[in-house]
């Protein structure tokens, strides 16, 4: 795989080092050829940090023209996600495309159908499909471990001045006034579509497809124009709901408390806040450690794993792009 990346910015680096932790792995041939970015001192900075003996260009069609690349992981705001979409396809490039799809669902279907027209991959990097914890409860509750689930709740809290990614600031060599993300025009909405998506996916995968949302919003990030607090109650195809909360603030220092909590007839199953799965039952009221720490940042090593898999062997993604837009469903 000859791969470029399009988007130097703060997600693009955790994809980079996963590339490269996975090629070291696998000893697969993977390659990352060109870094792609309007701004040229952020994408020299990125080079540097990553020591990539790649070129860098601001067009997708010169490094096309310039390097034999196939594939393409586009991890840039929002709005713009059709548009490279589109031009990659045009192109032939495999593409693993960050979420959401768009910023907003007409965008979405746009690239979709241009995707189908495509003979390439076309992969949503919606990572918390990956993320092993939520597999592994996934399997716990296949196997009935905590009896008939009866709710769960999923909670999403953020400070933008402790994000892990650092993208709440804007990047070396931009001249915004304040990141993209808090403008609903870039990011198509507020915490719901960004971070939250991360949250309701997990939700979906255990539960089905979300029926009804019952949702309040508010606005305690004074940055933020979209939503900053979304509390919301989800119905599901399955006889149960499901609580979300998803927070954006400035600087609260926030409890280590569960990520995810399943309640069933017979015990609990919770993720912890770092990672883990964690069961309460009869036997172990006080709840035992059954599932080592993975955390977060270690999906978008599997998703990497996925899209290269699809791309070399042409199996079908663990997840399908069309099965994302259920998270923009709920947020729009």
């Amino acid at each position: 795989m000859k791969l470029a990346l399009i988007g130097c910015g703060r997600i693009a680096a955790v994809h980079a080092e996963s590339v490269i932790q996975y090629a070291a792995d696998s000893k697969h041939p993977i390659e990352i050829v060109a870094l792609i970015d309007t701004n040229s001192v952020n994408a020299e900075e990125f080079k540097s940090t990553y020591n990539l003996a790649c070129k860098i260009f601001t067009q997708l069609e010169d490094a096309v023209r310039e390097t034999a690349l196939d594939s393409v992981i586009i991890s840039v705001p929002h709005y713009l996600h059709e548009d490279l979409a589109l031009r990659a396809f045009s192109q032939n490039l495999n593409v693993l495309l960050e979420k959401p799809m768009a910023h907003t669902l007409d965008s979405a279907y746009r690239i979709l159908e241009q995707s189908r027209r495509s003979n390439q991959i076309f992969m949503i990097a919606e990572n918390s499909q990956y993320w092993p914890e939520i597999l592994k409860v996934n399997d716990l509750l296949s196997d009935g471990i905590i009896g008939e689930v009866v709710t769960a709740k999923a909670s999403f809290r953020q400070a933008s001045d402790k994000d892990i990614f650092d993208s709440y600031c804007v990047l070396p060599g931009g001249t915004e006034s304040k990141a993209w993300r808090y403008s609903v025009a870039a990011a198509g909405g507020g915490i719901t579509i960004d971070g939250g998506a991360h949250w309701i996916r997990p939700l979906r995968f255990w539960f089905g497809e979300i029926q009804e949302t019952f949702c309040k919003f508010s606005y305690p990030h004074p940055l933020m124009e979209g939503e900053s607090l979304s509390q919301a109650i989800f119905t599901f195809e399955k006889p149960l709901t499901a609580i979300f909360e998803g927070i954006l603030t400035e600087k609260t220092v926030f409890s280590k408390d569960y990520t995810f909590r399943i309640t069933g007839t017979q015990g609990e199953i919770m993720v912890g806040p770092e990672g883990g799965v964690y069961v309460f039952d009869q036997a172990h009221p006080d709840g035992f450690q059954l599932f080592d720490r993975h955390g977060y940042i270690s999906s978008f090593y599997h998703q990497f794993h996925d899209f290269y898999s699809c791309v070399v062997s042409g199996k079908t993604p663990d997840a399908s792009a069309e099965y994302s837009l259920g998270e923009m469903r709920v947020a729009f």
